[in-house]
């Protein structure tokens, strides 16, 4: 047996199943996600015959995935020949045609002509620009040039896969920029082919972050990372290498040489009905065609695939277009543009859509989303994981005002503090580089207090839309530029919901008043800052301030809480002793002290009493008075902290 996957010897395995069952293909625009979809009229179905080798210790994956068509298939290169402007009049929508070993050029052509000229409203916004010169990769005289922010460019979006020895360094400079330097020899495959595609698009410059930031030089990456959004949300096309993991694979773009040309389509006629293979990479109904490769596992590719305003994406059996109005593939007719075109994004919930609409959803819905698929990607290194985002967050605040403050909403900053790793997490010891208004290259540690300072999978449950939820008004203060103290946090609007009496019942109580608060003292000017503390200048940037709760409580493990299953710990002081829920970590083992500090309120269940309830973080606190989180703790009566007689009202500086 063999398909896209390689050769399987069946006489090998002891067990093996085949099945066939039939896959949906749904539609996800407007910003629709495959929960919306479930129920949606417009649903293309097709035979998928799959292997499940999960009983022999193997794994489970899509063998064959067939299309329909009316006759034997017809040849894209023959119809390309003989029709003008992507227009199928005797061919039915979604039915095979078998496309040519090597790509026809004419077709991405037209692909992107069709887009720009019926497309324009839609695919043409790409935001504000502020770039003013750009370093780009001339593909006509084969050299690195410098232009004006305003030119027309096309990106690559692929894996490294490993040190790139090609890469743009300050002793090449010179030598890059002389016409010819950029020899095909030279270049690793993926970028060769891309340069051909550029070309045949009718562009001529190329951005390859390897070819165009001076790999060595701090101030330069540092410049370019903080744009990589404009780059490629201002790109006209942008050229997805989904098919390999390193750049230097001799095949590079699948279907662009014919030295390395793609497998033949075999048509399949099963009692009259012709069947042909549909070329997509296995996946599930409702999961994105790029789910299991190696792109859709990178951190910066998840940025260049969202932002991007047109994709061509290689695969390795056929080529996709993907914009924000059409999906598009060589294997298929989905070349339509009626109300009944299926639109199907590589990443399944069309988040791009999303977060143009999200203003006028639950924005907060829609970021928590954008974490989720984030929080799982890798990074050669950790220290871009805030960049690689910032990109994101800049379009989510371009069309909901909101803004974001280390990764974190700013109108929910006690909330978002109040993290939860789903595992043992370990702190990113990396640094954030980035340039500030007077241009100089600063690098700060990454916050304890933020979900960016972590590796590791983070659950963001209590930023969850939850009328359970409490906000203690806590005021957040950080350092601006000018090392002046401003608020980090900015007002949520005002809760409008008309709640019954149900729910006014279980919500936290929104005139919940707390006699451990001192809201006589909340405010903090820069005088009111340890001169220990602003001598560190290096955690300014992401330094927290804030008045709250402190108290120094004894910690002892005792046995095991079987009903929420984890550690029971138990913190006291003197003859105060509670309890609280420190996570499902079978091998927690606490200090026997530890300095807690409040940072939010939640009220149990009814079921469970419906208390009142604080989150805690243990923190470690240095001789400079910096604290920095080491755990999270929730479901702290709040009637227990008030009977400590040791408690305090501190100035906190959280790093």
């Amino acid at each position: 047996m063999t398909d896209s996957m390689g050769a399987i010897e069946t006489s090998q395995y002891e067990k093996v199943y085949v099945g066939i069952e039939p896959q949906q293909i749904s539609t996800f625009e407007n910003g629709r996600t495959s929960a919306d979809a479930y129920h949606d009229k417009k649903v293309l179905l097709r035979v998928v015959i799959y292997l499940d080798l999960r009983d022999i210790g193997k794994d489970f994956h899509y063998f064959l995935n067939l299309q329909h068509s009316e006759e034997v298939p017809p040849s894209l290169t023959k119809l390309l020949s003989q029709t003008q402007g992507l227009i199928w009049p005797s061919h039915a929508p979604y039915t095979a045609r078998i496309r040519p070993q090597v790509a026809d050029m004419q077709l991405l052509g037209q692909w992107k002509d069709k887009c720009i000229s019926q497309h324009a409203i839609t695919c043409e916004q790409a935001g504000a620009h502020t770039i003013p010169t750009i370093r780009l990769i001339d593909v006509q005289d084969k050299c690195i040039v410098v232009l004006p922010g305003n030119i027309s460019w096309t990106a690559l979006s692929y894996c490294w896969g490993g040190p790139q020895r090609h890469s743009l360094l300050k002793s090449r400079l010179k030598q890059y920029q002389q016409p010819g330097a950029l020899t095909e020899d030279m270049l690793p495959p993926v970028i060769a082919d891309a340069m051909i595609v550029t070309a045949a698009l009718g562009e001529r410059y190329l951005w390859v972050d390897s070819m165009c930031i001076v790999q060595d030089d701090e101030l330069d990456k540092a410049t370019f990372l903080t744009i990589m959004d404009e780059i490629y949300s201002h790109a006209i096309v942008t050229i997805v290498n989904a098919a390999t993991a390193n750049a230097n694979a001799p095949e590079g773009l699948p279907g662009i040489r014919s030295s390395s040309p793609r497998r033949i389509q075999e048509p399949l006629n099963i009692n009259g009905a012709w069947l042909t293979e549909a070329l997509d990479p296995g996946h599930g109904s409702f999961s994105g065609y790029l789910d299991k490769c190696a792109w859709s596992a990178r951190g910066w590719t998840f940025q260049e695939g969202l932002l991007s305003r047109r994709c061509l994406v290689f695969t390795s059996d056929q080529i996709y277009w993907q914009c924000r109005k059409s999906s598009w593939c060589e294997g298929s007719f989905w070349e339509r543009d009626d109300e009944l075109q299926i639109y199907r994004h590589c990443f399944a919930d069309n988040l791009l859509t999303s977060i143009s609409e999200a203003g006028n959803k639950s924005w907060i819905t829609v970021y928590l989303a954008i974490l989720q698929k984030y929080l799982s990607r890798a990074f050669t290194s950790e220290a871009d994981r805030l960049h690689a985002l910032s990109g994101i967050l800049r379009a989510l605040e371009d069309v909901t005002a909101e803004e974001f403050f280390w990764g974190i909403p700013r109108s929910k900053l006690e909330h978002g503090i109040a993290f939860t790793p789903q595992e043992p997490a370990a702190r990113r010891d990396s640094t954030h580089t980035f340039i500030n208004a007077q241009g100089q290259l600063i690098s700060s540690p990454f916050p304890s207090w933020s979900w960016v300072g972590w590796i590791g999978n983070i659950g963001m449950v209590s930023l969850h839309p939850s009328i359970t939820i409490g906000t203690l008004g806590l005021q957040f203060y950080s350092f601006d530029e000018r090392g002046i103290l401003t608020r980090a946090d900015t007002p949520s609007p005002p809760d409008k919901t008309v709640y019954d009496g149900l729910q006014q019942q279980i919500r936290y109580p929104p005139a919940a008043t707390h006699n451990w608060m001192d809201k006589s003292r909340q405010v903090i000017d820069t005088a009111d800052v340890p001169a220990t503390v602003v001598a560190r200048r290096n955690i300014m940037p992401s330094l927290l301030c804030f008045w709250t709760s402190v108290a120094t409580l004894k910690i002892e493990r005792r046995g095991w809480d079987n009903y929420h299953n984890e550690p029971r710990v138990i913190m006291s002081q003197d003859e105060v002793e509670f309890a609280g829920l420190w996570g499902r970590y079978k091998d927690l083992d606490p200090p026997d002290h530890g300095l807690f500090i409040v940072v939010g309120a939640a009220k149990l269940r009814m079921s469970h009493g419906g208390d009142l309830t604080l989150k805690l973080l243990l923190v470690d606190r240095d001789n400079d008075l910096v604290c920095r989180r080491k755990h999270l703790i929730t479901e702290v009566k709040e009637r227990d902290w008030e009977r400590l007689r040791n408690k305090k009202w501190e100035m906190v500086f959280l790093a």
